[in-house]
């Protein structure tokens, strides 16, 4: 993911550069015929900026996802609660044991149904560690990781609407 976003970030830079070029170009010409050459070619650069733009915020909504899931994992781990991404995929998530796995190698969303399963089990857990005496910390990182999967979820729901 880190070499594609990279790529993007690269042709966005080259595409703003290029941009910049074409208004210069464009101010300094005094033909009507090349500038509106000019202008057609900074439309296209612009659509093509808009496309690299939306493709960027993508992979950044994918890698926010990820990161939520594997910070729920981690978060699970170490409450002992889980012993592995397999048992998190399985009894967290609701999807097949390598689920977490594939939206890792995959660099995939995980769908609305396995954030929502996960958030409610998470709010679920927070309940039950009311009673410890050490409740202030876990509550603290219960409570951010719940509130990041309701914004995940409410971004998601947003978007296809």
């Amino acid at each position: 993911m880190n070499y594609q976003m990279k790529f993007v970030k690269d042709k966005i830079k080259s595409l703003v550069k290029k941009n910049k070029q074409l208004d210069d170009e464009i101010q300094n010409t005094s033909s009507q015929d090349v500038k509106a050459v000019k202008k057609k070619q900074k439309a296209d650069n612009n659509n093509e900026l808009r496309k690299s733009r939306t493709e960027k915020y993508e992979m950044e909504q994918i890698q926010e996802d990820v990161r939520f899931m594997k910070k729920s994992c981690m978060l699970l781990q170490r409450l002992g609660l889980i012993k592995s991404q397999y048992q998190f995929s399985n009894d967290y998530l609701k999807r097949t044991k390598h689920y977490l796995s594939m939206l890792l190698t995959e660099n995939r969303h995980p769908s609305v149904d396995s954030i929502s399963c996960l958030v409610k089990k998470l709010m679920d857990i927070r309940q039950q560690y009311d009673d410890y005496e050490d409740k202030e910390a876990i509550n603290r990182h219960l409570d951010n990781i719940i509130a990041e999967g309701q914004q995940l979820i409410t971004k998601r729901l947003i978007h296809y609407w």
